[in-house]
């Protein structure tokens, strides 16, 4: 639980969550990471008190991403002063995150933490450093939360940010507020750059720290920050308690395990709590793959399906190279080489925006009335108009398959899909990109080519599906 601080200093209530959370121990070596705002300067600061006590050896480390032109560059030489009148190590570096995000096919948020967690760990490497020291505080790990939860996040999501990841990187200001964090800066008169990109409302988090938090703080609970924190504290206990109970569980229905497969006896799956068969699945794949991202719930609930349905053989294809196949009474997961499979498979439950983030494509859907549309052969191949009647919901849209059959709009008879690929000049590295959207187990739209002959607008036609292929 987080640390009661109503008799604490600053800087003891520092040391007592570092000795709560096993963070440090005497004569580590510690990379922290310095923005040059606010909550890494007071971090910093927490830390050189601790050095004497502690005999650690602080490194600080500090990366431009070249998203904020001549301010980060004049935060790089703020955190370069700072490491000289401290007398500290210094590593600053600049990596092109805008470049690096259209690359790898990432939002910018996402791919600025993949660059600076990689630049942390070549700093670690260098100075042989066990601990990575960053900023996050009670605020921050409130806001986290919030986010998750609307986005409708599972027990995990609200467990928030943890305080100590892979017993590697510390967050020691996590049981710390903001308010708290700059009451210090004030009084031990420390100075520090303020980053305008935090109040950007584009951004999901900062509407959150802006408009929401502060909303909940004044109409519901004064105190919600330290609610949220406490929840997620309580939940990291659960969710402690169920990593060991899934481990227990997932050791006694494996029955082959080696790098790139895992073999379960689907008998022992099936008699599961629908609770613990989520967790189970998730747990698998991480047991696999070493990471669960890009698993979204509904792959998780895909994976479910396939091993409680009542069908002894199935098989999904889902992101980068993960593979579950159902044989009777085993069900395996199996990891592809990186490249070689794309497969994706996503459940559309009703009229809305999916994204395919294995092809970089949106899929938005919409409904109207048929005086609000106009020719279909008028719309680019990347929508198509379906008859609202002829459509079951869920949908679902996946990537090709072998033995895939449709009928192309203006056709009497069906074709293989391949066939129709050949005719059409596709070449083999799109195939597998192309979305395939279905409707109860039928193909209604070859993506961005042909619709099925069995979905088209007729004159009877009152209410039309319209779906568009967009970039993510």
């Amino acid at each position: 639980m987080p640390t009661n601080r109503k008799d604490l200093s600053f800087l003891s209530a520092v040391e007592a969550t570092i000795r709560h959370y096993h963070m440090l121990d005497e004569r580590d070596t510690v990379v922290v990471g310095v923005s040059g705002g606010p909550d890494s300067v007071a971090l910093l600061h927490s830390l050189v008190a601790l050095v004497p006590k502690w005999s650690l050896q602080l490194v600080i480390g500090h990366l431009n991403h070249q998203l904020r032109g001549a301010t980060a560059d004049q935060e790089a030489t703020f955190v370069s002063r700072i490491a000289e009148d401290l007398g500290i190590p210094c590593e600053i570096a600049s990596e092109n995150v805008a470049e690096y995000a259209a690359d790898h096919r990432l939002s910018l948020q996402e791919a600025a933490r993949e660059v600076r967690y990689a630049f942390y760990d070549k700093v670690a490497a260098k100075y042989s450093s066990s601990k990575i020291a960053l900023g996050h505080h009670a605020d921050d790990n409130a806001e986290s939360i919030l986010m998750h939860l609307l986005r409708g996040t599972g027990p995990l999501g609200l467990t928030g940010i943890p305080p100590v990841r892979n017993e590697r990187i510390i967050r020691p200001l996590i049981d710390l507020t903001k308010k708290e964090i700059l009451t210090f800066l004030k009084l031990s008169d420390l100075e520090h750059m303020k980053d305008n990109s935090n109040i950007d409302t584009r951004y999901l988090r900062n509407r959150i720290r802006h408009e929401l938090l502060p909303s909940l703080k004044e109409d519901y609970n004064p105190n919600v920050v330290y609610a949220l924190n406490r929840l997620a504290s309580i939940l990291r206990d659960e969710e402690d308690f169920w990593d060991h109970e899934v481990r227990r569980i997932l050791q006694d229905l494996v029955s082959v395990q080696t790098p790139d497969r895992l073999s379960l006896t689907a008998r022992g799956l099936s008699d599961l709590h629908p609770a613990q068969l989520r967790r189970l699945v998730r747990y698998a794949v991480l047991s696999l793959k070493r990471e669960l991202k890009r698993l979204g719930h509904v792959h998780v609930e895909a994976i479910a399906r396939l091993i409680a349905g009542p069908s002894p053989s199935g098989r999904l294809n889902l992101p980068h190279g993960l593979t579950v196949v159902r044989d009777g009474e085993e069900i395996n997961f199996l990891l592809s080489p990186p490249g070689e499979d794309i497969g994706f498979e996503y459940h559309i439950p009703r009229v809305q925006s999916t994204l395919i983030r294995e092809i970089g494509i949106s899929l938005k859907l919409s409904a109207c009335n048929r005086d609000e549309v106009s020719d279909p052969k008028s719309y680019p191949l990347t929508t198509a108009l379906f008859d609202m009647a002829a459509v079951t919901f869920p949908l679902k849209i996946r990537n090709f398959r072998h033995g895939d059959r449709f009928r192309p709009l203006g056709m009497a008879g069906s074709q293989k899909l391949k066939a129709f690929f050949i005719n059409h000049k596709v070449p083999r590295s799109k195939r597998l990109r192309c979305p395939i959207l279905l409707s109860g187990g039928r193909i209604i739209w070859v993506g961005g080519y042909r619709i099925d002959d069995s979905a088209k607008l007729t004159e009877e036609t009152k209410k039309v599906l319209k779906a568009e292929l967009l970039p993510a």
